[in-house]
């Protein structure tokens, strides 16, 4: 079995603006190990979040190949990327995307409606999660009652609900302070060290520049800049 997590090679995407294509990422070739924590980090469109979606299969390459756990997902039908996603790729998008109305213990047990709703062990795997995350006395809490540390801590902790190997991340920093930030980087770190291979897209350097970091590749205008 390939050591790399993830895998892309000659990758390309465009998209459409008008009468003209923009290509977002430029002929990318990145292998990530497992187990690692990588920081893809960059200026405002230099093409991070929409790699970060090549290579989790949330967005179709428009040319090169994506393999993901040794697994070619370039030409996967949509609904086996779904699955795909849903059984070994955990996101955290920087919109967080939690629902206002919900609990966030309710929150982290939505990836499991597709799947018929939650059983008594995955209720009790969330409060675990969320537990561990610092939000145990937080279950019954909305969205709206959170601080903006803790409710990027519940978004991690609902990509993780699956247990999925791969957990990929859009700024996960960026708009916390720097108590909140250095809490979910720890965070981070310990997941890699426990085996989780993470991805995360990022400009801040509280997160690029840290010492638990494996790997930084630093993207400009869609492509890998040179070292």
């Amino acid at each position: 079995m390939s050591e790399a997590a993830l895998e892309v090679s000659g990758v390309v995407k465009r998209y459409r603006d008008g009468s003209r294509w923009i290509e977002a990422v430029r002929g990318v070739s990145l292998a990530i190990p497992r187990g690692a924590l990588v920081v893809l980090r960059g200026p405002s469109g230099s093409g991070k979040p929409t790699l970060l979606g090549v290579m989790g299969a949330m967005v179709a390459p428009s040319a090169g190949k994506v393999v993901v756990l040794g697994k070619d997902v370039t030409h996967l039908r949509d609904h086996h990327r779904t699955a795909l996603r849903r059984e070994r790729i955990g996101f955290v998008f920087q919109e967080l995307a939690l629902i206002d109305r919900m609990t966030i213990r309710e929150n982290v047990l939505l990836p499991l409606v597709p799947l018929g709703g939650a059983r008594p062990t995955d209720v009790e795997r969330a409060e675990k999660l969320l537990e561990r995350f610092g939000l145990g006395d937080r279950l019954d809490s909305t969205p709206a009652r959170l601080s903006g540390g803790e409710r990027q801590r519940a978004a991690i902790a609902r990509a993780l609900i699956m247990g999925p190997p791969i957990l990929l991340l859009d700024e996960p920093t960026a708009h916390l302070d720097t108590e909140n930030a250095l809490i979910v980087v720890s965070l981070l770190a310990e997941l890699a060290a426990e085996g989780t291979t993470v991805v995360a897209a990022t400009h801040d350097p509280r997160l690029a520049d840290d010492a638990r970091v494996n790997r930084v590749v630093t993207m400009r205008d869609g492509a890998i800049a040179a070292p």
